[in-house]
């Protein structure tokens, strides 16, 4: 019986959590967050000056975002439970900020103004 009511609890938990952050968990809107990761990576690349590593981890961020817009497609992407979908969420916000964060302290390709 006590088997039960864990069950009952943990359903109860998913519920909740999905009711609650429902738009964000949702694999379109994580897929939405990945492909536009994966585009800002992929124009961070392209627009300024990098060096040789950090342009590898540009364009090992672009094709990881790429892997991720493919999984939420799945159906195991779907039985992940609401915590571990609501951390992803997270991440990729967190990692879309510091993206931005550190083009923004790059400057750009050219110094002079056009």
């Amino acid at each position: 019986m006590a088997r039960f009511w864990r069950r009952f609890r943990f359903f109860w938990h998913e519920f909740r959590k999905r009711r609650k952050y429902g738009a964000a968990i949702r694999p379109e809107g994580i897929r939405s967050q990945a492909e536009e990761l994966g585009h800002l990576a992929e124009l961070a690349g392209r627009s300024v000056p990098l060096a040789g590593l950090e342009a590898r981890h540009l364009a090992e961020l672009a094709q990881a975002m790429a892997h991720l817009v493919e999984m939420t497609r799945t159906a195991d992407f779907c039985r992940l439970s609401a915590d571990r979908r609501l951390a992803l969420h997270e991440n990729l916000r967190e990692a879309r900020e510091k993206l931005l964060a550190s083009v923004q302290k790059a400057g750009l390709a050219s110094e002079k103004p056009q």
